[in-house]
């Protein structure tokens, strides 16, 4: 064997991880000022975010919150880890998909009276997982998926509204304006969850993403009413 075969080898193995692996940024800012900072990273089939506030919305609501996914084709979970620290709220839990009995295992590291099993749907996923698959679903004008949002069936309509220029840190964008629209397919009774996803997935009103218009179809902007005023997320920076 030569001695340029191994390197050579291990480059191109090492190839398709790295064309895996995504790395993005975000704030949400409420009234203008940033609360919470989110960083999502992509990589070889897990999806990890973390949630934490800044130091000006500490003082009112802390967050130090994280989740994981571990998926397989399509951004079907296998397994859905959160971990929330919310000041007076908290959950260390797992929920574990099964697709052949179209059930899911909640397993509470915290509570045992919290543990249970419960119907979804055979495409369910949790919020972050949904966001991915919903980037490469646009293609298509209209459709729907499906989310598991803290025990509940959700059915999430999707709208492409139209394109429009918007600004963000990496200057004027052309973007990809999607609306989203919640129904709680079951009308199960939400429980107490993180304040992220659980504001996010809500039958009264409607969820806008703005994805950039190319290939890498980038999550630059979403904005949703928390009354009286809207909650805004913008992407600061994206590495791949």
């Amino acid at each position: 064997m030569s001695k340029s075969f191994i390197p050579i080898t291990i480059i191109l193995l090492l190839i398709p991880v790295f064309l895996l692996a995504e790395t993005f940024d975000l704030s949400i800012k409420y009234l203008g000022v940033s609360v919470v900072r989110v960083s999502m990273i992509n990589e070889d089939s897990t999806l990890i975010v973390k949630a934490k506030s800044t130091f000006i919305a500490s003082i009112a609501s802390n967050m130090d919150n994280s989740y994981k996914s571990v998926y397989s084709g399509n951004f079907l979970p296998y397994t859905y880890e959160k971990h929330i620290d919310q000041g007076d709220y908290f959950e260390n839990r797992t929920i574990e998909y099964n697709r052949q009995t179209l059930t899911a295992k909640r397993i509470s590291n915290i509570s045992p009276d919290r543990n249970c099993e419960y119907p979804i749907n055979s495409e369910s996923r949790d919020f972050f997982s949904a966001l991915f698959y919903l980037r490469e679903a646009i293609d298509e004008p209209t459709g729907e998926f499906w989310v598991d949002a803290n025990k509940l069936i959700w059915r999430v309509k999707y709208t492409v509204v139209g394109k429009e220029k918007i600004s963000t840190k990496f200057g004027k964008r052309s973007a990809i304006k999607v609306k989203m629209n919640f129904q709680n397919y079951l009308n199960g009774e939400k429980e107490r969850s993180d304040m992220l996803t659980n504001n996010l997935v809500n039958e009264e009103r409607s969820l806008f993403f703005w994805f950039s218009d190319d290939e890498q179809r980038l999550p630059l902007k979403a904005k949703f009413m928390m009354k009286p005023f809207a909650v805004v997320w913008k992407l600061n920076s994206y590495t791949e």
